[in-house]
């Protein structure tokens, strides 16, 4: 795994382009909106997905809003649900007094072996006392105790003791359910102590959501008690790092199916993201029907720093959003703060959560279906619209009118170096075939072809004898046919 899908905003006044920035095994795309600046143009890309998008919606109803100073494995070993449930604020963890609520490590002899033992014997002191001291934090964190998760560090590593605070509260605002701190491997041993790799387990939302694991460097000094904790580094670009709540302050928004989070700059932002983002899950949620909808859906909102440092992305500026899928089943999304200040975000967050639930526990290769991966996604967000209101009509428009084809067969992923005009026509023409789908043989019905294809890895000429009871060169040639009755 490790691919991103990006949107991007369009060059013309009252249109959106589409283009898409992916690895295997396909990019993903969002809806389009009118830009609020002056035209931009793509420079030369992967392949990209993507729609822009404005932010800027009413106030959020009721939330929870609270202010804060790759591929990966799932992780098997977690906390029983009697620590994942409970929830303090994390404002309250940060007023105990000193001591309060402290884990403290074991204190005592806890002496490293005696010069000459054999390096295994060392390795396995060290180890044992670390991931007591890691155990440790970890609970500490889970129940609200900042005192406690601060604990193991070195008492003069100030830099350390304030990432560990803004970790702290970030995770603890953003409802963090799961969370292990568990060694990779024995300690090595540096100069003064040990280094180590350490797997972050975590997961939001709900009370037994299924980890994410995530590898970081750490660093401990030998004393004479439990070792001190002196670097507590974050993950690294291989395995998609650094996470926003690794590297950031964020103020944090919790609805009852998504967490927003963005950082103070945009604090204001953030309860119309949310209302927003709420109202896109409405929509999304009902079109789960291959596996269970996220807990909660995470969406974050980067500022220019955050933006090309987040996830390792370094992302144009012109980009609107991306989806970050980390696991076959979780995908964390962020929109570009200094983009999307419009109204239309719903309509990229119904694109975007389209994609995480359509494509949950997907493992195949979907790339020969772009079409149909990208056609689902905008047929959800214009689910129950008329085909008017569609941004991207214009610009389908003119690519048929040029004498391009609207043919499944020739029809295409915008190439690398796409412009916006040719990439939003031709997710126009993937969105118009799937609506075609839909109205000829009914939405279940494109659902099920859509599983077939795209999910479970049939060829489309036989998913759609069996499921349409239609020959595909047909059903073909319907489809070009009413994208240009559209379109002309």
């Amino acid at each position: 795994m490790g691919f991103a899908y990006r949107s991007i905003v369009t060059e013309e006044p009252g249109e959106t382009a589409i283009l898409v920035d992916a690895g295997p095994p396909v990019p993903l795309t969002g809806p389009p909106v009118p830009p609020t600046g002056p035209p931009t143009r793509p420079a030369t890309h992967r392949r990209r997905r993507g729609l822009g998008v404005r932010l800027g919606l009413g106030l959020a109803g009721v939330l929870t809003l609270v202010g804060g100073p790759g591929a990966m494995a799932v992780d098997r070993g977690w906390w029983p649900a009697h620590d994942s449930a409970l929830t303090v604020h994390p404002s309250a963890a940060a007023k105990q007094p000193a001591g309060a609520g402290v884990v403290q490590a074991p204190a005592a002899r806890a002496h490293s072996p005696h010069p000459g033992d054999p390096a295994v014997t060392r390795h396995a002191w060290a180890r044992a006392q670390i991931q007591t001291v890691l155990d440790q934090q970890a609970k500490a964190l889970l129940r609200g105790d900042q005192t406690g998760f601060l604990a193991p560090a070195d008492p003069a590593a100030s830099a350390l003791l304030d990432t560990l605070r803004r970790r702290f509260t970030a995770l603890r605002a953003m409802n963090i359910a799961g969370w292990t701190e568990t060694l990779a491997a024995d300690p090595s041993p540096v100069d003064g102590g040990w280094q180590a790799s350490v797997k972050i387990g975590y997961c939001f939302g709900e009370p037994g959501c299924t980890p994410v694991a995530i590898p970081v460097p750490t660093r401990w000094a030998e004393t004479g008690g439990p070792p001190r904790l002196v670097e507590f580094g974050a993950s690294g670009g291989p395995d998609l790092g650094p996470r926003p709540w690794e590297v950031t302050e964020l103020r944090v928004a919790i609805g009852s199916r998504v967490v927003v989070a963005a950082p103070p700059r945009y604090a204001g932002r953030v309860p119309a993201l949310l209302e927003a983002a709420e109202e896109a899950a409405a929509v999304t949620d009902r079109y789960a029907r291959w596996a269970t909808p996220p807990g909660r859906y995470l969406v974050f909102l980067a500022g220019p720093d955050e933006w090309t440092s987040w996830y390792g992305v370094h992302q144009a500026d012109w980009v609107a959003g991306y989806a970050m899928p980390i696991t076959e089943r979780d995908t964390e999304i962020v929109l570009n703060g200094q983009r999307v200040n419009g109204g239309e975000v719903v309509d990229t967050l119904r694109h975007e959560f389209t994609h995480v639930v359509a494509l949950a526990g997907v493992t195949r290769d979907y790339s020969g279906q772009w079409w149909l991966v990208e056609g689902i996604a905008e047929y959800v967000r214009m689910v129950g619209r008329p085909l008017r209101d569609y941004e991207l009509l214009n610009a389908s428009r003119r690519y048929v009118r040029q004498g391009n084809p609207t043919d499944l067969a020739s029809l295409a992923e915008p190439p690398a170096d796409a412009s916006t005009e040719d990439a939003s026509a031709r997710y126009g023409v993937a969105f118009l075939t799937v609506r075609r789908l839909a109205e000829r043989f009914g939405e279940d019905k494109m659902l099920q072809f859509f599983e077939a294809v795209v999910r479970q890895g049939a060829p489309a000429a036989d998913a759609s004898t069996t499921i349409f009871g239609t020959d595909w060169a047909e059903i073909i040639h319907d489809c070009a046919a009413y994208v240009k009755r559209n379109l002309d």
